[in-house]
């Protein structure tokens, strides 16, 4: 796999496949656990933390996979976590060409 060129993956929420979901465990508070984290996850600290879990998924890939020129993933973001995505991606790959919006993120190296 070293050699692939394209990689396009699909997740059911958001880009960053190194997962920061709390573990909670099935019982009485599990469904206001997972409604208060839901919440959280709009809040600027919450969006700081995706940015940077995403910016290392994304290092340790290229690295990895070193003639890789197109990531494509589809997902579902909030809208508050768009623009940081995308700075984060211009600020780290000066030289490529990327597209971020809430249901698909692309990048070009």
């Amino acid at each position: 796999m070293p050699h692939l060129q394209t990689l396009r993956l699909w997740r059911y929420d958001d880009f960053p496949w190194t997962s920061i979901r709390p573990i909670y465990k099935e019982g009485f508070l599990y469904q206001q656990s997972i409604l208060r984290w839901l919440k959280s996850l709009k809040t600027s600290k919450s969006v700081a933390k995706h940015v940077t879990v995403f910016e290392q998924d994304l290092c340790q890939l290229f690295e990895t996979l070193k003639e890789l020129t197109f990531l494509d993933i589809y997902g579902d973001v909030d809208l508050e976590k768009v623009e940081p995505y995308r700075i984060m991606v211009q600020t780290r790959f000066p030289n490529s060409r990327n597209h971020v919006e809430t249901s698909r993120f692309r990048l070009w190296l």
